[in-house]
């Protein structure tokens, strides 16, 4: 009776999961969500969390995450549409609110943005912050050597 009550929920778990998960439809329109959140950098809130060791002035350069009410942090498929929002970290990161509209894919706690709409921030900001920050990185990342770790120290008071 356990083993049929276990495989009858892992089917369901299964069965569940596909159907929110975005990439599996041939017309993704069809599973389309929308959530509101607020937008958070990924490494900095794991580390406030659970002491991960996020070194976002290095590596990660504060990539910019979606926060749901619940709490779950899903990070951003870095795509046309979603590229801009994970680098404009100068003015999204101070948990501006959101609402996106695109696809979950609960495996890996993404989701790929189809419209976003933030609040007090227009598009075109987010652009112009996204570009300036892709273009700092640029700039010094062609300096590092071979072996050396990305000097990429530039965390615009994000003491963490």
């Amino acid at each position: 009776m356990f083993r049929t009550i276990t495989v009858a929920l892992s089917v369901l778990l299964l069965s569940v999961s596909l159907a929110f998960a975005g990439g599996w439809a041939k017309d993704k329109g069809l599973d389309q969500v929308t959530l509101k959140g607020e937008l958070v950098c990924v490494g900095c809130s794991l580390k406030k969390m659970d002491g991960a060791n996020a070194q976002c002035n290095l590596y990660a350069h504060h990539a910019i995450g979606f926060k749901t009410a619940d709490g779950l942090i899903w990070s951003i498929v870095d795509n046309e549409k979603g590229h801009d929002v994970i680098r404009a970290h100068k003015i999204l990161e101070k948990g501006k609110k959101a609402t996106i509209t695109g696809w979950i894919y609960p495996v890996a706690n993404f989701i790929e943005i189809d419209k976003i709409e933030v609040e007090g921030v227009t598009m075109e900001q987010i652009q112009v912050a996204a570009l300036e920050e892709d273009q700092l990185i640029a700039k010094r990342l062609a300096t590092r050597k071979l072996g050396q770790v990305p000097t990429m120290d530039h965390d615009h008071g994000h003491s963490r």
